[in-house]
């Protein structure tokens, strides 16, 4: 029977992800939806030490940082709306004071530079090429942290713009850690505050350095995460009401795609067990006591203490759910 919609096959990879592996994913809100399955799946995975970061401009400035972490101090701070906040930083890590906005900045910071110098894979995913430039300090800006936009001049970065700069960051990355894979993805959200046209342009830059990229640098995987959303499923029962924001079925169907391409067999085989746990945690039986459910937990602590033997693997929470019954 012909399939009456656009099937997006991703190619293989030279390589496979595995629960040994040490994940750093750097990038857009998709980075971080797609960094939570791969967390909550109990794989090794540092997810935006910086936030949600949309521009590749950003996400080069970040991979410099963690490559030479430098604390920040008051002086890197801007206060707004009653909150201290990082023009490098999501607004995540803003605090009402300057030490706890510190404390967050630097205790990440640091944590992820270990993390992404012993890294094995690398997810980065952009949004746009739009960057809002900081017209005071002459600086790109991560997030304005809606400060007034008279104080910025923002602009697209051009293919050329891209590449270079992710080109120096990934020459200073491969001199730390040698072994690191890069995985490359475009994010599925339309950014449309600029214009539908202007969201198109900016996709295409996008697409364009990642292409340039690839040519020189073939070992480089670009996952099709975009075309999954766009072409693949192209609907809008696939969008929250935003209708911009892919919803929790296509990010779903995204990492099915994913770790069907990307893990190992073993891998997706314990992915399986991990499942089985999970549900188990949240299972409220209709009677606690009974004998058929504390072998039920019995049985499923079990399954975790082998995993945790195999893979160190962090249950704590499942098991002090399941615990409880006992």
């Amino acid at each position: 029977m012909k399939a009456f919609r656009t099937l997006v096959t991703p190619a293989k990879p030279a390589f496979t992800i595995s629960h040994h592996d040490k994940l750093v994913s750097i990038g857009s809100c998709f980075s971080e939806n797609i960094g939570k399955k791969f967390a909550e799946l109990k794989f090794a995975i540092n997810i935006n030490p910086f936030g949600q970061q949309y521009n590749p401009y950003s996400v080069a400035t970040a991979i410099n940082k963690l490559l030479n972490p430098v604390p920040y101090t008051k002086d890197d701070l801007v206060y707004h709306d009653e909150l201290y906040h990082s023009y490098d930083h999501h607004g995540s890590f803003s605090r009402s004071t300057a030490k706890e906005t510190l404390d967050v900045i630097n205790s990440n910071l640091l944590a992820a530079s270990e993390d992404l110098k012993k890294a094995t894979i690398l997810f980065l995913t952009f949004g746009t090429s739009h960057v809002f430039n900081l017209k005071a300090q002459g600086k790109i800006v991560s997030n304005c942290h809606k400060l007034s936009l008279n104080i910025f001049d923002r602009r697209l970065l051009s293919p050329q713009e891209i590449t270079e700069v992710l080109s120096q960051s990934f020459q200073q990355l491969k001199k730390v850690n040698s072994n690191i894979k890069i995985v490359l993805t475009v994010s599925p959200v339309r950014y449309f505050a600029f214009g539908h046209y202007e969201n198109s342009v900016s996709k295409a830059h996008l697409f364009t350095a990642i292409y340039e990229l690839q040519k020189q640098h073939p070992e480089f995987y670009y996952f099709p995460a975009y075309e999954l959303v766009m072409d693949d499923l192209r609907d809008y029962r696939f969008f929250s009401e935003d209708m911009l924001h892919p919803n929790y079925q296509a990010s779903e169907y995204v990492w099915e795609s994913l770790s069907n391409t990307m893990v190992d067999k073993k891998s997706l085989e314990v992915i399986k067990e991990i499942e089985e746990i999970l549900l188990a945690a949240k299972h409220k039986p209709r009677n606690p006591q009974s004998e058929a459910h504390k072998k039920f937990v019995l049985k499923n602590l079990n399954k975790i203490e082998n995993l945790k033997q195999l893979y160190k693997l962090d249950f704590k929470r499942e098991e002090d759910l399941l615990n409880a019954y006992l």
